[in-house]
């Protein structure tokens, strides 16, 4: 699922700039450019998997040392290996001319080196360094694992999925506070009260699909749940269908509505409809798979390269038009942009950060010993399908491979 959000953000991203001529392209466009939805995919991913970890580890030994260390091996060597090269290391190669991406980053590093970049939203007038544009969303999740370890260590399962609703009701009414300010264009879409929503609900769903009684009820909702959600997103951006972050539209039933479209498609990928069909070979194909694995360093990546691309002149408009039309130009430089980001995202996955994650063997997350009596429970419940399904269920590896887990 990792490999369809990082593939949406980027083209969503490397789509910007191409100019429809008629209804059917404009129709195109914007279902390229509505890809920044992939975020949102994120988020309840992330919280799905990061609150499975805290809940398999949760009484463990050094439940706070293993998983706040694994989390520093996994998100900080690309993170601060690319600040160091952005602020410190381009400007003494690259000079930073007023239209360039430095111009305004020596007031707002701090807010970089610090995960808050997220909170510029509030500075009158501040904007992003161009290519920084994305990293909002690594501010708002970094947020997230700073508190939410604590959250689930302190709480028990049913107290946690009430606080989880609690906090999707809290969301919502802090963007709808902000439509009163002055703040609400940007801060509705980026501040980390404003997207707590989407994390909860990835954080309910981990408690659910842990649960006998509740397991199976997910699965038969899901399907619904998903057309549903789809259906109502669709009908609030009409006419255009264009789904603006800062609109008021997605700032109030759209964001819960693309949460409820991934915890469905989380549902649907890791149940007993996973065992069937289509669903389950697309998200098991290989391409998701590689996507998936270097999803990190891609997101991270992409739009400074976007910014280096165009700094040596090369973009959309590079490319001659077709028939008067930007469509091939759009695809070509998009599988070019695409393909460049994957070799960066390899490059640095194997050069760099792998040799980082080879240290997570010295803090291991173990599963509880609530977790393993729950299994065994299910094992002696007379071998049934619905207990194998269960079993199934509460079986969900919420650490994926290749040390992905988690980040967005």
């Amino acid at each position: 699922m990792r490999g369809l959000a990082i593939v949406m953000v980027m083209v969503g991203h490397f789509w910007l700039g191409a100019q429809p001529r008629n209804a059917l392209e404009s129709g195109l466009f914007t279902v390229m450019q509505n890809g920044w939805i992939g975020v949102d995919l994120f988020f309840v991913l992330s919280g799905f998997l990061i609150t499975g970890i805290l809940l398999e580890a949760k009484g463990a030994e050094a439940y706070f040392r293993n998983f706040y260390a694994r989390r520093v091996l996994r998100i900080f060597p690309l993170y601060y290996g690319f600040l160091v090269a952005f602020f410190l290391i381009a400007p003494l190669v690259m000079h930073p001319d007023p239209a360039g991406p430095f111009a305004v980053s020596s007031w707002t590093q701090p807010w970089y080196w610090t995960y808050t970049s997220n909170f510029l939203a509030l500075v009158n007038g501040a904007q992003p360094p161009r290519g920084l544009n994305h990293f909002w969303t690594l501010a708002v999740e970094e947020q997230f694992y700073l508190i939410w370890p604590a959250i689930v260590f302190l709480t028990s399962r049913s107290t946690l999925k009430k606080l989880c609703l609690a906090l999707v009701a809290a969301a919502l009414a802090f963007r709808i506070g902000l439509r009163f300010t002055d703040y609400y264009h940007t801060g509705g879409l980026v501040l980390t009260p404003a997207r707590i929503d989407s994390l909860a609900i990835g954080a309910w769903l981990a408690v659910m699909v842990r649960e006998r009684e509740t397991h199976q009820w997910l699965e038969r909702v899901a399907p619904a749940a998903f057309v549903s959600a789809a259906i109502i997103l669709l009908a609030a951006n009409l006419p255009d269908e264009r789904m603006f972050g800062y609109d008021l539209a997605m700032q109030t039933v759209g964001f819960p509505l693309l949460a409820i479209m991934s915890a469905s498609l989380i549902v649907l990928t890791t149940g007993q409809w996973r065992q069937n069909g289509v669903v389950r070979r697309f998200f098991e194909s290989r391409p998701m798979g590689f996507f998936g694995k270097y999803s990190y360093g891609m997101y991270v990546l992409h739009l400074p390269l976007v910014v280096l691309l165009e700094r040596v002149g090369f973009g959309i408009t590079s490319f001659p038009r077709i028939g008067g039309s930007d469509v091939p130009a759009a695809f070509a430089y998009t599988l070019i942009a695409m393909a460049g980001t994957t070799i960066l995202a390899f490059a640095s996955w194997h050069l760099y950060e792998k040799q980082f994650l080879k240290l997570k063997r010295l803090f291991p997350l173990p599963g509880s010993a609530a977790s393993k009596a729950a299994l065994q429970n299910l094992d002696d419940a007379s071998g049934s399908d619905r207990g194998r399904a269960a079993r199934s269920q509460l079986q969900l590896e919420p650490v994926p491979t290749a040390g992905n887990e988690g980040e967005v």
